[in-house]
């Protein structure tokens, strides 16, 4: 609405809606590949650090 009332043309109006449309649906899908990126990332650092967190101290007579 806010570029038909600056412009007062429904084709540029029309435009201009698609291509926001589009940037939005490109950053979404960018987004999402992040976040899964990022939990992958989380899935191995955690899956490296467990030999230390199985590593607990016993006492000498439960060994």
């Amino acid at each position: 609405m806010a570029v038909y009332f600056a412009s007062h043309s429904i084709p540029l109006a029309i435009v201009t809606t698609l291509a926001c449309s589009l940037l939005l649906q490109v950053v979404y899908f960018g987004s999402v590949l992040f976040l899964l990126w990022r939990s992958s990332c989380a899935c191995r650092a955690d899956e490296r650090a467990k030999p230390f967190h199985n590593a607990v101290w016993k006492p000498a007579a439960t060994r």
